[in-house]
């Protein structure tokens, strides 16, 4: 059994006593507190005091559930490549990384699940619909990069940046986990941000349809949530405009500049909205458009060019919370019980940045988060 250490938190929150007063109280210190908070079973006699002044009972404090606690399923890798155990055992271990962060939420976020067991046509149209609405985005507007992180922040899935191990770099773009009930998406920020967002779109599908993980680790449900992830980047009304600006283009290398030129006024891949029209039956699919999209890739960023653009810790705490609001706040409320060398892990700053000032970028940031928020709400 599991101990649920994140209550520790919240019920001296809501007792409105400090974890440096409870650790008095207890008779221990602060980071024996913090110890208990990321999941290491007190002693019985601490345990017995610490329920009296919580005042919950013993159980309250234990998960009996058999669920592992850090699950990943089948990878949607680069061009369909083989899953080997290396890539699974580089992924397990990534997300083994955060398991002690968040056991720190006293709960799970609460996701919208999709219940349409038949992949069909439909079906895959009928949740696309549902992601693009949940999304905000413009109606017949494609995905670029940053909606479909977005749509993830709604959703309540967090996103992980990180420079991924040489067992998934060459093969995996970013890839969904399952921490203690939690759904998060890790990213490999050495991704182009075009590539990116079919694949962000294809993890979140697995995210709101991962309620029964025996079906998750098959083929088919992974084309399933391939031609879920298309329609949610490119809605139908898009790609038939795509294709009235094609129609009656006869030459090859003239079809393919025009693609390409909407698909860098779009911001998104020219594989993807290839592989949208050929779908459709519009596009053939003997057009070769490789070296197109190689080019157009060439213009535009990698993840890691993003984060840490000018290597400036402000500038890139701002970009954080910008793109993974979610799992910020999570790492900011750390701040105050976490070494600084495992909050930097924790964002995989390795040598890229200095991590104790990206923490004090980040202290400032909440602080000046919190200062506009109670100037929008004053009493």
């Amino acid at each position: 059994m599991n101990f649920r250490g994140g209550l520790i938190k919240t019920k001296a929150k809501e007792s409105g006593v400090s974890l440096q007063a409870l650790a008095q109280k207890l008779g221990v210190s602060r980071q024996t507190v913090y110890q208990w908070i990321i999941g290491q079973t007190p002693r019985g006699s601490h345990l017995v005091r610490l329920c009296a002044l919580l005042n919950l009972s013993p159980e309250a404090f234990f998960d009996a559930s058999t669920e592992k606690p850090v699950t990943v399923p089948l990878h949607r890798t680069i061009k369909k490549k083989p899953v080997t155990k290396e890539m699974r055992d580089a992924s397990q271990s990534l997300a083994e990384e955060y398991l002690q962060l968040f056991r720190q939420e006293s709960s799970a976020s609460v996701l919208p699940v999709i219940r349409l067991k038949e992949r069909t046509e439909a079906n895959a149209e009928l949740i696309a619909n549902f992601l693009r609405e949940e999304s905000g985005i413009a109606e017949g507007k494609p995905m670029d990069y940053e909606s479909a992180l977005s749509l993830l922040s709604k959703l309540g899935i967090y996103a992980i940046f990180r420079e991924f191990p040489k067992e998934l770099s060459a093969s995996s773009y970013a890839f969904f986990s399952r921490i203690d009930r939690n759904r998060v998406v890790f990213i490999n920020i050495e991704t182009n941000v075009l590539d990116l967002i079919f694949q962000l779109l294809h993890e979140t599908v697995h995210a709101i349809r991962d309620e029964e993980l025996n079906h998750v680790n098959t083929t088919e449900e992974e084309e399933f949530c391939d031609r879920v992830a298309e329609m949610t980047q490119f809605p139908r009304v898009y790609a038939e405009m795509v294709a009235c600006d094609i129609k009656g283009i006869r030459k090859s290398g003239v079809l393919i500049n025009k693609l390409k030129r909407t698909s860098k006024e779009n911001s998104h891949s020219l594989w993807g909205i290839a592989y949208r029209l050929q779908h459709m039956g519009i596009l053939n699919d003997s057009i070769k458009i490789g070296g197109a999209a190689t080019v157009l890739n060439k213009e535009f960023p990698k993840v890691s060019d993003v984060l840490f653009i000018n290597q400036d810790p402000n500038a890139y705490t701002e970009m954080l919370n910008r793109l993974s609001p979610l799992f910020t706040r999570l790492v900011a409320a750390q701040l105050e019980s976490a070494s600084i060398r495992k909050l930097g892990e924790w964002l995989g700053l390795g040598t890229s940045m200095d991590a104790k000032y990206v923490m004090k970028g980040i202290k400032r940031y909440q602080k000046d988060s919190r200062k506009t928020e109670l100037s929008a709400h004053p009493l």
